[in-house]
Formats: structure tokens, sequence, C-alpha cells
């Protein structure tokens, strides 16, 4: 992303709120609430949502734990903002998983600790994360929003959905996360994952857990092993699961391997040099090539809820569209 890009969308994040004085990224002290859509602060909304779950915000280097960051730039923010008014809107959700597939029929309630709703936020699977973990949010592999169909054929279809704004990985010096102990902690933890008969990488064209140690197939190998241990579980009765990261079309540096002087994982922009995107790579791990890993775009997505739910979605749409730009 070039710095005249990312000015823009700071611009963009600063149009509905109040800023702080000395980073304008960040809303005043005390403020986090007016990072949420403003159908979703106060009483029943985001904050209590996550609250009941025990779900952690991320802190956005402003030491809260009790309520959403300042941080206008949150990912985390974004992807609330985007999915949690839709929750309350007949068919909104469905339009998005519809965009991802077209095959979907239905948006399955997530029926967890006495609890129904159609998406949940920071999830970790049933019981458990891969770590063991039981947090939500914080030390633990998770998705920023999770939700299952129904499909015409009758299967049952998970989707994790992690959503990214302005992060990029791109770098001259990538970060090894295979090196030193903690390297070797998570090679212990993820390598039999990784090669496991459930798990959905192929050993043919994978070749090894060592690429995915750089962000960001890092995080995505971590919720592709998530998302296969639902099925092999049969977590919530899915049938199948399907990772997709939701980014700005406009971040090449988070969508893009290497740029010829700088690289994401040197391992795999070396073993795939006919691939250029993390999608293109990612794909070419897995066994199957197409269903299990997509990345979307934000407007994508928000054009087909406007399409199908004009009359619904006209303050949540307006509201993103002056926001984020999309």
């Amino acid at each position: 992303m070039t710095t005249t890009t990312l000015t823009v969308i700071l611009k963009w994040s600063m149009a509905p709120c109040c800023p702080g004085r000395r980073n304008h990224h960040l809303l005043s002290m005390g403020s986090g609430e007016e990072n949420l859509f403003p159908g979703i602060r106060g009483t029943s909304g985001a904050i209590d949502f996550f609250c009941k779950r025990r779900i952690k915000w991320w802190k956005g280097g402003d030491g809260r734990t009790d309520g959403p960051t300042r941080n206008m730039t949150s990912s985390q923010v974004a992807c609330v903002n985007f999915l949690l008014p839709l929750a309350g809107i007949p068919g909104a959700l469905l339009s998005v998983l519809r965009t991802l597939d077209s095959d979907v029929r239905d948006v399955v309630p997530i029926l967890h600790e006495e609890r129904a709703s159609p998406v949940e936020f920071e999830w970790i699977g049933l019981g458990r994360s891969l770590e063991g973990g039981h947090t939500r949010g914080a030390h633990n592999t998770s998705v920023d929003a999770f939700l299952v169909a129904e499909t015409r054929a009758g299967s049952r279809r998970a989707y994790l959905l992690e959503w990214k704004y302005c992060e990029r990985y791109l770098s001259a010096q990538p970060k090894d996360l295979g090196a030193g102990e903690s390297g070797r902690r998570r090679r212990n933890r993820y390598a039999p994952l990784f090669s496991a008969p459930h798990s959905s990488f192929d050993p043919a064209s994978a070749q090894g857990l060592d690429g995915f140690l750089y962000e960001p197939f890092y995080q995505i190998m971590r919720q592709r092993l998530l998302a296969d241990r639902m099925v092999h579980e049969r977590e919530l009765d899915v049938d199948e699961a399907k990772v997709v990261v939701v980014v700005p079309e406009d971040n090449w540096p988070y969508r893009t391997v290497a740029d010829g002087s700088t690289t994401t994982s040197p391992l795999l922009a070396q073993r795939f040099p006919h691939l250029g995107t993390v999608k293109e790579v990612m794909r070419a791990c897995l066994k199957d090539l197409r269903s299990q890993f997509d990345l979307a775009v934000p407007q994508t997505l928000l054009d087909n809820v406007v399409k199908n739910l004009p009359n619904e979605t006209v303050e949540w749409a307006g509201y993103w569209r002056e926001r984020y730009g999309v």
C-alpha cells in the first residue's frame, strides 16, 4: 500500500468520529465506543455481545480490555462494524455468504453456551482452541468472524472470516517465526496438525511447515488447521469449512507474496515464483485448490448486500461508504 493510499484510508477512517489531538488515527481517550457503527453502540450492542461471550477486544496500544480500541484502523472493529449490524437484518448475512459461494441456501444459527446467533466473533472452535486455551480474542488461534451455512446440496459449511484493513507484510527482512525457542514450540504445536491425514494441506505442494512461518501465511495456516479440526470433529455438524480473508483491493502489500525486492515468505516465494498473490500460493498448497481458501473485497460484499436489500441497509451502507471509502 502506498503512503498516499494509506493516508486516504486514514482520512476515510476519521470521517464519522472525533480524532485525538496527537494521533489522528486514534479517537480521544475514553471514546472507544464511538469507533463502532451507531446502531451497535449502547445497551445490547457490540460491547455487551463481546462481554457475554468473554471475548477480548484488540487493545490497539491504549490498554483497554473492556471495550473496543480507539484506533480507527482496527481490523477487528471494521469486521464488527460490517457484520454485526447485518445480523439484525433478515437476509443480509445470507447475501454476504452468497457473494462468496452461490450454492449457499441459508445461514444456520450458531448454538453455543445456550445462545443462538447467526454470527460469532473471535471464534476459536468448540470447547478449546488449537492451543488448548479458552480465551476468545487473545493468545489463541481465532478468526475475526464465524458463520455457518447450509448449501443447496444439503451440506453444512463453516465460514472462517479474517478481516484485514491496513495490515501489510511485504518486507526486505520478513520475520521468521520459526527461529529460536519460540519457533521450536510453534513447530511442535502445529506440525502434527499440518501433516495429519485430515489436514487440507497437500504434502506434495506445501512441503512442510517452514514456508508458513511468516505472516500472513502463519495466521492463515493456523486458521486453516482450525477449519480442518472443525470438519474432522464435526463441530456444529459442519461437513466442510472455508477460510476467507476480507481485505481491500488496494491493499496489495497484504495480497502480494513478493514484488521483486521484498517478500512475505521467502520460502514460498521461491517455491512458487510463477504465483504472485497470497490467494494463488495458498490455493496451490491445498488438496482442494479452490473451495478451502479465498480472498474477498469488502466493497464486493457490501455492493451485493445493498443490491438485495437496498432499503434495509441505507444507514449501514452510508456509514461504511463514508468511513471506509467503499
